[in-house]
């Protein structure tokens, strides 16, 4: 799965990259080049101009933002404006954590008198509670990170960390090269992008311009999905 990160420059034609699908075909496919009019490294601005994806954000995580394209199903808005409170929150939590961790202070000395004790016990509860309340917020917020990017695989569409494009995924239905889709082999895959890599059993890896690969994992020999991205690009 392809989550942020998450994290993820635009070339017509990369050598050995496989043979690229003819213009004749009628159909619109996905490669190191990208999808449609959106390319690797495109601003944010450019890409929304092409009029590819929907105008609204459909959801947010740290600095980067996840588009939908045109005539996919959008969120709702309610559930976008409830990740967005659990993101204010868990921010508030950790700001308070940090400042209650810093004003636990060095430990009562031996010659500390009982009233000192208390307050430090009472400032490392304190801090206790702070810590703990990071963490509940934490996984309230991974899940819906998680669920953010399962709707993205499901969808398709762009994410973007700041102004500039991270990650391209493919809509459904939409094949690479030589027609290569969700289900195709291993061998397929790499018969259609001779260039490409094997980083592992379930993941390959064709290069790309400017820090942009496009990467396919498997499940049980099977192409599950596959996205264009830039892995230097950060959500942070």
């Amino acid at each position: 799965m392809f989550v942020v990160a998450s994290a993820l420059a635009a070339v017509s034609c990369t050598p050995g990259s496989g043979e690229q699908p003819s213009a004749q075909d009628g159909k619109k496919h996905f490669d190191v080049a990208g999808f449609g009019k959106l390319k690797p490294g495109m601003s944010k601005q450019d890409a929304l101009a092409t009029g590819e994806l929907a105008t609204t954000v459909a959801g947010k995580t740290g600095t980067c933002e996840d588009y939908r394209y045109q005539g996919a199903p959008p969120r709702d808005p309610k559930e976008i404006a409830e990740d967005e409170e659990v993101e204010k929150q868990l921010e508030a939590a950790q700001k308070a954590a940090d400042e209650a961790k810093a004003a636990i202070g060095p430990e009562p000395g031996p010659n500390a008198g009982a009233a000192e004790y208390a307050a430090s016990a009472e400032r490392l509860a304190t801090s206790a509670e702070a810590s703990n309340k990071v963490a509940q917020l934490s996984v309230k917020s991974t899940d819906r990170i998680v669920k953010r990017a399962e709707a993205r695989e499901a969808n398709g569409g762009v994410m973007f960390a700041g102004d500039k494009i991270r990650m391209i995924l493919p809509p459904p239905g939409v094949t690479a090269a030589k027609d290569v889709g969700k289900g195709a082999t291993v061998e397929q895959v790499k018969a259609a992008y001779p260039n490409g890599v094997a980083k592992d059993d379930k993941s390959f890896e064709v290069p790309g311009e400017n820090g942009f690969v496009l990467s396919f994992l498997f499940a049980d020999g099977k192409l599950e999905s596959f996205a264009l991205f830039n892995a230097g690009a950060t959500c942070g």
